[in-house]
């Protein structure tokens, strides 16, 4: 499921309502905050749950700067400093990348961890555009929030299809 725009009450998961709110109050009246205006200090219970890549619009390439602890438990990997771009198994999420870049916008995506050798994971995410001019997006901030077996699920269902075939697993 992919929304964007986005209303405050779209936004399921607390920690997510969180940091939309913390996004919202940081940017002010500005379309987009700037990396300078996020203070990991003032949310360190989200920290977790943050991913950052930053966008290299020269190269069209995606440079992940930090993937929180919960992200690395749910994937198995840390992808931290390591180029989207180069990892096969990530392709699918380039066209979500692409289009928050194209359209300066939050959304909301939620889904199956296809992309990880735990598919049974559920999955919600909060994309949140950064700059630090206003006119381009710099860095995408991701929430994310993952859906174990036992845990709570979204409103949204989420309808579990047919085992992708392996050049769709990463979706």
């Amino acid at each position: 499921m992919f929304k964007s725009p986005i209303e405050f009450s779209d936004i399921e998961p607390d920690i997510l309502k969180e940091l939309y709110i913390y996004w919202d109050r940081i940017r002010g009246t500005k379309s987009m905050p700037s990396r300078k205006d996020f203070r990991p200090e003032d949310v360190p219970h989200l920290l977790p749950h943050l991913a950052m890549v930053d966008v290299e619009h020269d190269t069209g390439r995606y440079h992940t700067r930090l993937v929180g602890t919960e992200t690395v438990k749910a994937m198995g990997v840390d992808l931290t400093g390591k180029y989207v771009n180069d990892i096969p198994a990530m392709s699918i999420l380039m066209e979500r990348y692409s289009w928050i870049v194209e359209h300066k916008t939050p959304y909301i995506y939620a889904n199956h961890l296809a992309w990880s050798e735990k598919s049974y994971l559920d999955y919600f995410s909060l994309a949140l555009p950064f700059s630090e001019k206003g006119d381009k997006v710099d860095i995408i901030m991701w929430g994310m929030i993952y859906f174990y077996p036992s845990s709570e699920r979204t409103r949204f269902p989420i309808k579990r299809q047919n085992p992708p075939a392996s050049s769709e697993r990463f979706s």
